[in-house]
């Protein structure tokens, strides 16, 4: 370098530094200075040592500024006392024409030393004295650039990642190999030109856009992604990722761009795969939503064609095959040449494929078996074109109009899925790509199927909505006509169900009223001749004249009428208007389908009644007779007010059916009435009628038929005097109900009353009674109570058969259940009875009962026997008020089940009654025993039977000393007739047999059994008593 080039001419004396004005060379190689920016001081020293020259860089590496530096001596302020010397020897041979370059240490202005690494050449000046021009940089400062030289240049030279340098005008400065192995180009072709101008199989333009964005605005862009095809890798689409920096002067002067490339194709492809999934998943989760919202057809196929685009496809076509639109469920390809009938439900298309429908929707179409809509049907499985090329076209060499259209509107792709629902090819789904040039996959043919599959499911559901609605709507069409017929069978089918729910007349016509109220008429009255109403058989109509009737039921809708207080109340008797007697003698309705005051006048029975009929707003009338079993029981009216419909002749019809249906359930109430009265007679005509009053035992009894079931029960209950004073109290309950009951209890009654009579023991009475019971029939069941009291002995013996306990009270004590052995309901058969004894003392009370005392729904037994103990156990003044407290207490006569009650209360027997004589073996017994008779007899006032009793009263006591040993008591008794017993020790019973002319035994029993006037035996405990009966003279008192 010569002085000529590096001094300044001017007046100042000073040489500038200068910079070149592009840090980039056009070759692409760049300068080091412009590019990295080093500060280099330069300064010019005299041949004097002083200096003449010091740059800005000078004074920001040593801290003097000019204006302190220059005209100094270098060697006093920049050099260090101990190497002045070797300095200033330094600059001497510099001075005689040696430059000079190294490090060497420079004192800065605050004492510490700077390493420089020095550039010194000798110049001249204008006169031609020698000075040296100094040029120097911080050593440190050129070491680190030299290293970052280093590492930059191995890093663009080694790096795998594509790097590249652009000018201001994006044209390569500089590139790595990496790079140019990316784009499949030697170094050398890429310098100086552009991208765009390189690689045609990328978008060059908007990779520009982007540097020149950063070259604006200085932001880095990180991480762009880009795809195409490169000449190194033509078949195959790559991605990458570029990032893009500005390159620029500390001083902000911009240079260039510099950009990385990395090849991303393998991670893009996972994302793109993965992105795919996720796509195809939300794509499938929306049909799941989407389609099927509805039962409609035509709804349902739209909604998976729009759900189906744009996402998979630029066109979608659905079609069902039209034989299932029209309820053929087996609707297939045609079975001789495999052809297809199919519907088009749904075309849709996005804005921009270009693709017009062959066919509009709702079109029916033949398609040839040849063709993928055909194919797919009948096997069952999808068709994939990938390509519209000459091969796939094949599928429509047989349908050129499709085939042709397919050409005309640029259709790219398609895939034809059937719709497969419940195991059966119903319709097609084709997807077509006219817009979007990628070619469809086997992943897309999965996601259609999979679309398919959802949306055949939905289609098959409305494909069967569809055939139901329009069955249905067939359906309506034919019965339009018939709908209030329909209303009408419904009608009667509730009043199957609501009318004759019990065997209550009056019920059944109110509830003939509740049905038909407000449905069919507005006010409803329910009339029934008077014999109806006893249960007997009406008599025949009569020719003329009024007929009497009475309301039963009266009803109106809820928001009430002003036709009520013009109308017949419920139980009150008139005799029947014009019109309704017509019906009633003719049998048929009669129907006034618009009233007015003439029509209306022969409906009422009273002229007082028109006007507020008028006022009500009777418009419409129909009269329907009650008849059944060929009898006029009655009639009803419907009369429609609010309800604007007049009655029709389909009206009448209905109301003839809802009366008929009515007319037998009054009927049978009529008739169960009737039945019921008569097995009430029957029952009560089997009851004891009178009860015999009994020394020294008085009696109280009730029997409560049942009012709320629908028969009466079989409880009985009978009181049966016996010798000597005693009483058999008798209480049963037949199972069951009804006149077959009530015969079964007299049939029970009149053996039981036989049985006692026999004087056989409680317990032998209940066993004979079952063997009677179980002949009686199979089924016949019924429990029992059997007591015996002897006043004489204050003492009762009781046997049960399956009977509930009867309750004894003492005399001012608590009352108790008396428990014998239960035993088994009479009819059971093979159980054996036990018979109880206890006593009954003067006061004391028994109550014998039947169980519809005691038993409540609901409640438990043992609360109603408790009951029955407690108030048992409070006596009233009287017995006939004590048994009126026990049923009332008990709920009795609530009547929800028959009862059956005695109550026997305990008295004393008189001396005037009572007369008793202990016998023994004494010879003189006879004697004995007659004056005792005959002076009772004369102290009663019995004169009269004095002698044939004492006569008979010998026989007995001389045929005990004959056959029994010694008799032990002799008995006279007073009451409806007169008694005399002989006890003795043997069991056996007297036998009246022959006795011929010659014998002398056995006259005594005969002479018995022809003057009294009835004799007999019965067993004790001790042996026997044999007794006889003489009436009484009609006028001695009982």
């Amino acid at each position: 370098m010569d002085a000529e080039n590096h001094m300044d001419t001017g007046q100042q004396g000073t040489i500038s530094r200068t910079r070149p004005a592009s840090p980039l060379a056009a070759g692409g190689a760049p300068v080091p200075d412009g590019l990295l920016a080093i500060p280099v001081a330069t300064a010019l020293i005299a041949a004097n040592g002083r200096i003449l020259h010091w740059s800005p860089d000078a004074e920001a590496l040593l801290g003097y500024p000019a204006d302190r530096a220059v005209g100094r001596f270098a060697a006093d302020i920049l050099v260090a006392p101990e190497r002045r010397t070797e300095v200033l020897g330094l600059f001497a041979r510099i001075l005689e024409g040696r430059p000079w370059s190294g490090v060497f240490p420079v004192r800065h202005r605050d004492g510490h030393l700077v390493g420089l690494d020095f550039r010194t050449y000798p110049v001249l000046d204008r006169e031609g004295s020698p000075m040296v021009l100094a040029v120097a940089s911080d050593v440190s400062e050129v070491r680190r650039l030299a290293a970052d030289l280093a590492v930059l240049d191995g890093f663009f030279t080694q790096s795998p990642v594509g790097m590249a340098v652009y000018d201001t005008e994006l044209r390569f400065v500089r590139l790595n190999e990496a790079l140019a192995r990316i784009n499949g180009l030697p170094v050398d072709r890429h310098l100086g030109r552009r991208l765009s101008e390189l690689l045609p199989g990328i978008d060059g333009r908007a990779a520009e856009a982007t540097m020149r964005r950063v070259l604006a605005d200085g932001r880095p862009v990180v991480d762009a992604r880009t795809h195409g095809w490169t000449a190194a890798d033509p078949g195959r689409e790559h991605a990458w990722s570029v990032s893009s920096f500005r390159l620029e002067q500390p001083d902000g002067t911009v240079l260039g761009v510099s950009t990385t490339v990395v090849d991303i194709t393998d991670r893009f492809e996972a994302e793109s795969a993965a992105e795919a999934a996720q796509q195809r998943l939300a794509l499938l989760n929306e049909a799941s939503t989407r389609i099927g919202t509805t039962l409609d057809l035509a709804t349902t196929a739209r909604e998976l064609a729009e759900t189906a685009a744009p996402s998979l496809a630029d066109t979608v076509v659905v079609e069902v095959l039209d034989g299932l639109v029209h309820g053929e469920p087996a609707a297939l390809p045609d079975r001789v040449d495999r052809s297809a009938v199919l519907r088009r439900l749904a075309f849709h298309t996005v804005a921009g494929s270009g693709m017009s429908p062959v066919a509009p929707v709702g079109t029916v179409q033949r398609l040839h078996p040849s063709t993928p809509y055909a194919w797919a049907l009948s096997h069952g499985r999808p068709v994939l074109v990938p390509r519209t090329d000459g091969a796939a076209m094949s599928w429509f060499t047989d349908d050129p109009l499709r085939g042709g259209e397919i050409r005309a509107q640029g259709v790219r792709s398609l895939m034809v899925v059937p719709l497969i629902a419940r195991g059966a090819a119903i319709g097609t789904a084709t997807f077509f790509r006219s817009r979007t040039a990628a070619p469809y996959g086997q992943a897309d043919l999965a996601l259609a199927s999979e679309l398919a599959a959802r949306a055949a499911v939905s289609i098959d559901n409305a494909l069967l909505y569809t055939r139901e609605r329009d069955a249905a709507e067939q359906r309506q069409r034919a019965l339009e006509v018939a709908e209030s017929a329909q209303q009408r069978l419904a009608l009667l089918n509730e009043a199957s169900t609501r009318i004759g729910t019990t065997l209550d007349l009056t019920i059944t016509a109110q509830e003939l009223v509740d049905v038909v109220i407000p449905r069919f008429a507005d006010f409803v009255t329910v009339d029934i001749r008077e014999a109806v109403l006893t249960g007997e058989d009406p008599e025949p109509v009569p020719e003329s004249g009024a007929v009497p009737l009475r309301a039963v039921a009266v009803g109106e809708r809820e928001d009430g009428s002003p036709l009520t207080g013009a109308a017949d109340q419920i139980g009150e008797t008139t005799h029947s208007a014009k019109l309704y007697a017509q019906a009633m003698r003719t049998g048929r309705s009669v129907l006034v389908p618009h009233v007015d005051e003439p029509e209306l006048r022969r409906i009422v029975t009273h002229p007082d009644r028109v006007q507020p009929g008028l006022d009500a707003g009777i418009h419409s009338y129909l009269m329907v007779p009650l008849l059944a079993r060929g009898q006029v029981l009655g009639g009803v009216e419907f009369v429609r007010l609010a309800n604007p419909e007049r009655f029709t002749p389909a009206d009448r019809a209905l109301g003839e059916e809802l009366a008929a249906r009515a007319a037998v359930c009054i009927d049978n109430a009529r008739l169960y009435r009737r039945e019921r009265d008569t097995a009430l007679t029957l029952q009560r005509s089997l009851l004891p009628q009178d009860v015999h009053r009994t020394p020294g035992l008085e009696i109280a009894h009730r029997y409560l038929p049942s009012t709320v079931g629908d028969e009466i029960g079989g409880d009985w209950f009978d009181v049966v005097p016996l010798t000597g004073g005693r009483v058999a109290l008798i209480v049963g309950d037949v199972m069951g109900h009804g006149i077959r009951a009530a015969a079964t209890m007299g049939q029970l009654r009149t053996v039981a009353r036989t049985l006692v009579t026999l004087d056989l023991d409680p317990a032998r009475v209940l066993r004979r009674l079952d063997e009677a019971t179980a002949q009686l029939g199979e089924g016949q069941f019924a429990t029992c109570v059997c007591a015996v009291f002897d006043p004489v002995d204050e003492e009762c013996v009781l046997a049960s058969a399956g009977h509930l306990p009867p309750v004894v009270s003492e005399h001012d004590g608590e009352a108790r259940l008396v428990t014998p052995p239960p035993g088994a309901p009479l009819g059971v058969g093979g159980v054996p009875f036990e018979s109880v004894r206890f006593p009954l003392r003067e006061d004391g009370l028994l109550v014998l009962y039947t169980d519809g005392l005691v038993e409540r729904r609901g409640q438990d037994l043992d609360e109603g026997l408790e009951l029955l103990r407690e108030t048992v156990t409070h006596r009233q003044p009287t017995l006939e008020r004590g048994c009126d407290a026990v049923l009332g207490a008990l709920g009795a006569t609530m009547g929800q089940d028959d009862v059956a009650v005695i109550m026997a209360h305990a008295g004393p027997v008189g001396a005037d009654r009572l007369a008793t004589l202990p016998l023994s073996g004494d010879p003189a017994l006879l004697r004995h025993a007659r004056e005792f008779t005959r002076r009772t007899l004369t102290d009663w006032g019995l004169a009269s039977l004095v002698e044939p009793v004492v006569l008979l009263t010998g026989e007995l006591l001389a045929n005990a000393l004959l056959h029994a040993g010694s008799p032990l008591q002799l008995r006279v008794f007073r009451g409806a007739l007169l008694t005399v017993e002989v006890a003795d020790a043997d069991s056996r019973e007297p036998r009246l047999r022959p006795v011929g002319e010659h014998d002398e035994g056995g006259r005594g029993m005969l002479l018995i059994n022809e003057l009294a006037h009835r004799w007999g035996s019965r067993a004790t405990r001790d042996g026997k008593v044999v007794w006889f009966e003489m009436e009484l003279p009609a006028r001695s008192s009982y």
